[in-house]
């Protein structure tokens, strides 16, 4: 246990951007969907755009995967992916929350 508590303070500086992107990524969905309440696909776009940041982050460095120079590169992947996941959520759940009041 000691030995995970070790590793998340070191390394505490990707855990505060994850979950600011992830603050950031819902609060964009939101104010999209407040905005755009006649288009109900643009809800999505905030989240289909962090996954595919992600994701162009990750084919970049696909042939080269193990280096340590890529690090930021990998962390880029994996916080867009997730905030990007959480964005689609998020969407989903006000979609479905909104389609109770029609």
């Amino acid at each position: 246990m000691s030995k995970i508590l070790s590793l998340i303070s070191e390394h505490s500086q990707y855990l505060t951007i994850s979950i600011y992107v992830i603050i950031l990524a819902v609060v964009i969905t939101f104010v999209v969907n407040f905005v755009a309440k006649n288009l109900k696909f643009a809800k999505y776009l905030p989240g289909l755009a962090l996954i595919c940041i992600g994701m162009f982050s990750f084919l970049s460095v696909m042939n080269d995967l193990f280096n340590p120079e890529n690090l930021s590169n990998l962390a880029i992947f994996v916080i867009g992916s997730a905030a990007g996941i959480i964005s689609l959520l998020f969407a989903l759940i006000i979609g479905i929350m909104q389609s109770g009041k029609d």
